[in-house]
């Protein structure tokens, strides 16, 4: 399972962990088993706008406009209900969990509930804070994108045994993967699909993984179903 793009390669089954060294976006390193997104609202024309926090994957974030290219592939057609934050994070091309942990906390701390996206190697940390966090902070509504399932060769990234239990409240949540994700194989969504039955899944095609399109509909049209 080369990691498509970036040079990289993952470890063998069964072999001695490593902190993946990532370049854009991949899953550097992960086993092949399956072990198994903010912002201050702000107000636009007297109305509170909701804010989407997108949490981006591992490696140096692609930009558009100098800004990752998640706000404007969403905020294309979010505005002007929700404005669309995607913050870099810090040292993305060797991400380590506890200081993702702490910018993600950074950025929710007013304790204003949020739209949490993730993606990738964001999408896992996104997890694994909400699951370790006491108390859990609010949002309204958590999705996830081409998510990896880490295996017990990467204790730093990995869920513990009961996260399913732990998540068994969190809803709405969904779940994207492309099943021509060259990076982390579809079936680590499956085994999420299985852990969380309450999420809500959307299999796609096409769309390799790091999702660099000009629109990523079903996702915006995910979000805007919140304010039903």
């Amino acid at each position: 399972m080369p990691l498509a793009g970036h040079g990289l390669h993952p470890a063998p089954l069964r072999r001695r962990a490593r902190r993946p060294q990532l370049n854009r976006d991949p899953l550097g390193g992960a086993s092949p088993f399956i072990v198994l997104f903010t912002l201050r609202p702000t107000v636009v024309a007297s109305t509170r706008a909701q804010t989407v926090l997108v949490i981006h994957g591992a490696g140096e974030p692609r930009r558009r406009a100098g800004k990752v290219y998640w706000e404007s592939m969403l905020g294309k057609d979010l505005r002007p209900d929700y404005i669309v934050r995607a913050p870099r994070m810090p040292q993305p091309t060797n991400p380590q969990y506890q200081a993702w942990a702490r910018r993600i906390a950074e950025l929710i701390a007013d304790g204003t509930s949020r739209v949490l996206v993730g993606h990738s190697f964001g999408a896992s940390v996104l997890l694994k804070y909400l699951v370790d966090a006491a108390p859990r902070p609010s949002f309204t509504g958590l999705f996830l994108i081409a998510t990896p399932f880490w295996g017990p060769d990467f204790p730093e990234f990995a869920l513990p045994p009961d996260f399913a239990t732990r998540l068994r409240d969190v809803y709405p949540l969904y779940l994207y993967h492309s099943r021509d994700d060259a990076e982390v194989p579809f079936e680590h969504m499956e085994h999420y699909r299985r852990a969380l039955p309450q999420a809500i899944v959307r299999a796609l095609d096409g769309r390799g993984h790091e999702f660099n399109q000009p629109h990523f509909p079903e996702l915006a049209a995910d979000i805007r179903r919140l304010e039903a």
